[in-house]
């Protein structure tokens, strides 16, 4: 009986040394840890991909690809709806001189990013962030009247939902928004699935509250224009209410090194995501 019970301690003792081992030691070729890191309180947005620091097109497989190999914790990204409803990752309006709501996707396909890539669908782009278990924002442009004003914009926002749930992608994306019209649509098209947040800079804190919106995305210019014109103040003026603070896009340094010391802040936007997560 003594035999046993020692063989039984001598099993557990050895399984706890074991299981101490692993977690001091833990696998990194396992799945995308996505909590933040205990020293990192602020996510790092890699504003189009990580693209900039390493001469890749904007809004690409490879640029979105980099932004994860680097430790990002979101990549941000454009969404437009050519003329036969696809969604797809690009800023401008126009492409070869012609607005993407004039173009199949098939005659957008004629046309080549920098890196010989086509302009990517938002479909690819979800298998890659679900493969990764990674997080992408979706710019809802702002169209001008040509390009389809925000009609467009809103039906640009409705199929992008579609693609998301078909490919079972909710809780991986987020839209952010410049209109309110559209916002509102894009708001009903997530159905609480997923987040959405407004960019109008303007709109203040009792606003967001009035209109029940819980995240600001906002230029840094609302917060800071120099060293000595700055107010953290105004960011708490949202986050006491429990609105969300993101900005963008800042590459410049200083202004960095400023918004890293406002704990209050949730994401910063960067076109340069390497240089912002080696300050971590």
């Amino acid at each position: 009986m003594i035999n046993t019970i020692r063989i039984v301690y001598l099993v557990f003792a050895i399984t706890l040394v074991f299981g101490c081992s692993k977690s001091e030691n833990p696998d990194t070729t396992g799945e995308k840890i996505e909590e933040t890191p205990d020293e990192q309180n602020i996510l790092v947005v890699a504003h189009r991909g990580a693209w900039k620091e390493f001469n890749l097109p904007e809004n690409s497989i490879a640029s979105l690809n980099k932004a994860i190999e680097i430790g990002s914790n979101i990549s941000e990204c454009d969404i437009q709806l050519t003329k036969d409803l696809q969604v797809v990752i690009f800023h401008d309006e126009m492409v070869r001189g012609k607005y993407i709501k004039e173009q199949t996707y098939s005659e957008l396909s004629q046309f080549s990013l920098s890196n010989g890539e086509k302009i990517p669908l938002l479909s690819t782009y979800l298998d890659i962030v679900i493969e990764n278990k990674f997080k992408l924002w979706l710019d809802i442009k702002s169209l001008s009247e040509l390009a389809g004003n925000n009609a467009w914009s809103i039906k640009a926002g409705e199929e992008a939902a579609k693609v998301i749930e078909n490919k079972n992608a909710q809780q991986y994306v987020s839209f952010i928004v410049g209109r309110m019209e559209v916002l509102d649509k894009c708001i009903g098209f997530a159905k609480g699935n997923w987040e959405c947040a407004y960019m109008n800079a303007d709109f203040t804190s009792a606003q967001f509250v009035s209109k029940g919106y819980s995240w600001a995305n906002f230029s840094f210019e609302k917060f800071y224009q120099n060293n000595t014109t700055n107010n953290s103040q105004l960011i708490t003026d949202y986050t006491s209410k429990k609105i969300k603070v993101s900005v963008y896009t800042i590459d410049d340094n200083t202004v960095m090194d400023w918004f890293l010391d406002q704990n209050s802040i949730y994401a910063i936007s960067t076109n340069l995501p390497f240089k912002l997560l080696s300050k971590f």
